[in-house]
């Protein structure tokens, strides 16, 4: 049986073993084996006494650009109450490690302050299969069977906003040396459309991981064709500086592991139809490229009108910016992929000049839709394959509608509504196949309306379901929950429902299942609608809205006046 021991470390260059959000330092953890991990793999546990501790980490970058050795990426989830988390270390690995980014958490925090905000110290412990709590049963299953070195069992990290916020000086521990001289960077760009008379500022965040910047920064080049395309008077620049311009791109010298370029669209008069404009890293001396980030492309429009329709663009998160569908009796259908996942366009421009971003757990895209009395239309997103959560399930939606005055005007909506053409659709927001979503709403005046979605758990009192109120606020960028575990790509499909655009209903296929039945047996439908309140009335009917300790329902007996085949019998139940 082997035994484990932990360690931490941070890149914060200092004498603590610190993580500074805005400095954008990163954390390694590594275990240690005294023998080879078994067949397998070992699965460890690490917890801590700081609830949601984990989520100050970047975990949605982390795993689409992963730095770690001998650890299995799709092993990795969190408790029930991100303490802690759970990894699994390779078969016939000794050590296994992996390094994370600090999640720069805007302040103040809505959610969870005495963790979000300010300096907080986590011990990340070591734990064993009978030191699972009751309540992390459920999250963190299969442990290995490994014992704990008691002099390597636990560790402290300290996090903080600012390096102000480090006031005390404890014994840190020695800092693991870089795995390689050669830096890896990578770049991520929004948002997806600039709009020249908006003056659309893009943004450019290049991400230096796995090494050390040297003294003195690291120049780092981009190939940028269309750069003429851009205002380079109005550039701007956090974590580093322009160190040269040259026709077709620049060279960049990032002095932070992070580093943010800003630049502006240029209105130069001309029409922008169709038009792109591509920013790609280039190889250079001391760094290497992450391929599957390194580059990005912007589409460029002239007006917000120009955007076409069906594109959907960030930010759409508040009823000003949210995303015109124009739907109407001639166009009843509206169509596009959109994601509920931390984007760098994701932001909003503060009045001090610094921006708000918008973590994934935040997150809000707004849909507009202008109906007429009566109008119903029927909303459904689809899961996107191979989305990028580390949690093991998919993406599951909450919807919300609202009117242009920000009234919510429907009740929440979740992912347990299957479309009518669903049939019996079961839908489980932890099977990553099976969290499709639908609703419907119908206006009951003319007016504007907003439908809101979100991750599923962006309501109030979540886990708790008893209150559904969303806290997000429509007209509050960075207002939701911001504890969302249900996250990443979607498609989504509203639909005018008029005459000519009718409610997928779906018609099930005739049975052809039953070969060889001479005597098919006769059957009998009876069905017993029942709805029963918490006083425990009754009442012979199927009721859409009831009250939280109230139970609706409809029980179908299908019975049979002769003998049912041995191997049974297909049939079909159908509804108008």
């Amino acid at each position: 049986m082997p035994q484990v021991s932990l360690s931490t470390s941070t890149n914060f260059d200092g004498d603590l073993n610190a993580l500074v959000e805005d400095q954008g330092t990163s954390l390694t953890v590594r275990f240690d084996l005294d023998e080879p991990a078994p067949e397998g793999g070992l699965r460890v546990y690490v917890d801590s006494e700081v609830e949601q501790i984990i989520n100050r980490l970047d975990l949605p970058r982390f795993v689409a650009s992963p730095t770690l050795e001998n650890i299995d990426l799709a092993s990795l989830a969190t408790n029930f109450d991100n303490s802690g988390f759970a990894v699994t270390i390779d078969e016939g690995a000794t050590f296994g490690s992996f390094t994370i980014n600090v999640f720069d958490n805007p302040e103040p925090d809505s959610f969870l302050p005495e963790t979000f905000d300010g300096r907080v110290e986590a011990m990340l412990s070591l734990r064993m299969q009978a030191e699972v709590d009751p309540a992390d049963q459920n999250d963190i299953t299969g442990l290995g069977e490994y014992t704990v070195d008691a002099s390597a069992a636990s560790s402290t990290v300290i996090f903080a906003d600012e390096v102000s916020q480090l006031t005390d000086e404890p014994e840190p521990p020695t800092p693991e040396p870089p795995t390689s001289d050669a830096l890896q960077v990578s770049l991520f760009t929004g948002p997806g459309y600039l709009i020249e008379d908006e003056g659309t500022v893009s943004a450019h965040a290049f991400l230096a991981t796995n090494g050390v910047i040297p003294e003195g920064g690291l120049v780092v080049s981009v190939d940028a064709p269309e750069l003429s395309e851009f205002d380079l008077d109005s550039v701007s620049v956090e974590g580093g500086e322009i160190a040269a311009v040259r026709e077709g791109g620049f060279d960049l010298r990032m002095t932070e592991y992070t580093t943010l370029v800003n630049l502006a669209i240029a209105d130069d008069g001309e029409a922008e139809t169709g038009e792109t404009a591509t920013f790609s890293l280039v190889a250079g001396e001391g760094y290497e490229i992450t391929e599957d980030f390194s580059s990005g492309t912007f589409n460029l429009v002239d007006t917000e009108a120009d955007i076409p329709r069906g594109a959907i663009s960030q930010p759409n998160q508040t009823i000003p910016t949210a995303t015109n569908t124009q739907i109407s009796p001639e166009n009843p259908t509206f169509s596009g992929s959109g994601d509920i996942y931390f984007d760098i366009g994701n932001r909003y421009l503060n009045e001090d000049g610094t921006y708000q971003y918008i973590d994934y757990s935040e997150d809000v895209d707004v849909y507009k839709v202008d109906l007429s009395a009566g109008d119903t239309i029927a909303i459904e997103t689809f899961e996107v394959e191979g989305n990028p959560n580390p949690f093991g399930f998919g993406f599951s939606s909450n919807m919300m509608v609202f009117d242009d005055e920000g009234n919510q005007v429907q009740d929440y909506s979740s992912a347990t509504a299957a479309a009518p053409d669903k049939l019996f659709g079961a839908i489980d927001p932890f099977d990553e196949n099976e969290t499709d979503s639908y609703n419907e709403f119908t206006a009951l005046k003319e007016g504007t309306y907003y439908v809101a979605i979100s991750g599923f758990s962006n309501i109030k009192d979540y886990p708790n379901y008893q209150d559904n109120t969303p806290l997000y606020d429509p007209f509050t960028t960075g207002s939701g929950n911001g504890d969302n575990w249900s996250f990443g790509n979607y498609t989504v499909e509203i639909n005018l429902l008029t005459e000519d655009n009718p409610r997928k209903t779906g018609t099930p296929t005739p049975p052809i299942s039953n070969p060889g039945v001479t005597e098919p047996p006769t059957l009998f439908l009876t069905a017993n609608p029942a709805t029963t309140d918490s006083q425990g009335n009754f009442t012979n009917a199927v009721v859409e809205h009831v009250e939280p300790d109230g139970i609706s329902s409809v029980t179908f007996n299908i019975q049979t006046e002769n003998k049912i085949p041995e191997e049974g019998i297909e049939f079909v139940l159908n509804s108008n």
